[in-house]
């Protein structure tokens, strides 16, 4: 594919990876905008194609933003920047890729604060977010993500609580409009909460093809009779794929990973480990119409997991 780098990219003299893999170049035919709330030079104002004069928040790069150009916004290592209103960054141009850039701790970190209403909005089609730090700093945040556009993508990115009742009460929240939301992709997260306030993950309010759900680490305060992945009544999840996911949460009732209550529901849902505290029902998946291999569940701490619901004969 012809490229603008076909050098690559580099950020503060560091190659940028692609999202195809280690070592492989950043590869793209847009643009490439710089955020980096430690530069000195760090302004909105800037035109932040340079990251010596980067833009100084999120939002002012996403404003800079041509819609389904390709372009990409490099999130520097240790930028840090606190939200407290809702919709305080909105990603209202499609085909936006933010990357943040570094490793641990050093990966670029959101703080949401100051309101329940606090939030991220999502409203063009095809946006991604990967490898960026989300922390929560008010009490029963309503969502992390307020989602209305298609093909939202968010991979290799860590939420976490800066104490125990300091929370989001679901980290996405689709829309109202039926397949508004389709093509959602959660993978390669990580989840520490701990906060008896939380929901579950995705709050799936309408109809919704194409959901993506894999290789997350889960581990959330107990919250019984909520799902990580729960969807409104009457509505249905089709063509899912929900895999490899590990989930920590001692609910005693309730369905642990997934409950909807319609029988359209199609997919997979294969190969999820999930601890809980639910010694009588245990059931971990409500989606009639899903297939489902290998799911593994447990009560105990003392015995390993077995098949939930049991093997076909």
């Amino acid at each position: 594919m012809p490229t603008n780098f076909p050098s690559g990219v580099r950020s503060r003299g560091v190659p940028v990876e692609g999202l195809g893999g280690i070592g492989s170049p950043l590869l793209t035919t847009g643009n490439v905008y710089h955020v980096d709330s430690g530069a000195d030079a760090a302004d909105n104002d800037n035109a932040a194609t340079n990251p010596k004069q980067p833009a100084a928040t999120l939002d002012g790069a996403i404003g800079k933003c041509t819609a389904s150009n390709g372009d990409v916004i490099l999130v520097a290592p240790g930028h840090s920047e606190t939200i407290s209103a809702a919709a305080a960054i909105t990603f209202d141009v499609a085909g936006v890729t933010v990357i943040g850039m570094g490793a641990g701790n050093s990966r670029p970190k959101i703080t949401l604060d100051s309101a329940t209403t606090t939030d991220i909005n999502v409203t063009a089609d095809d946006v991604q977010i990967h490898n960026m730090i989300f922390s929560m700093n008010y009490a029963d945040i309503a969502e992390v993500f307020d989602l209305s556009a298609a093909g939202f993508v968010v991979n290799k990115c860590r939420f976490v609580d800066t104490a125990v009742n300091m929370n989001f009460v679901d980290l996405i929240k689709t829309s109202g409009t039926a397949n508004e939301c389709d093509r959602l992709e959660f993978t390669n997260n990580v989840i520490l909460s701990p906060d008896t306030g939380n929901n579950g993950v995705i709050d799936i309010a309408e109809d919704l093809d194409g959901l993506v759900f894999n290789n997350n680490y889960i581990s959330m305060g107990v919250q019984n009779s909520e799902a990580i992945l729960s969807v409104t009544t009457g509505k249905d999840v089709t063509n899912c794929e929900v895999t490899y996911n590990h989930v920590y949460r001692l609910n005693t009732a309730g369905d642990l990973l997934i409950d909807s209550d319609t029988s359209d529901n199609s997919g997979i849902i294969a190969h999820n480990r999930i601890g809980h505290a639910d010694t009588a029902g245990e059931v971990l998946i409500d989606a009639d119409g899903v297939r489902q291999f290998d799911n593994l569940g447990t009560a105990s701490n003392t015995a390993s997991g077995y098949v939930l619901p049991a093997i076909d004969s």
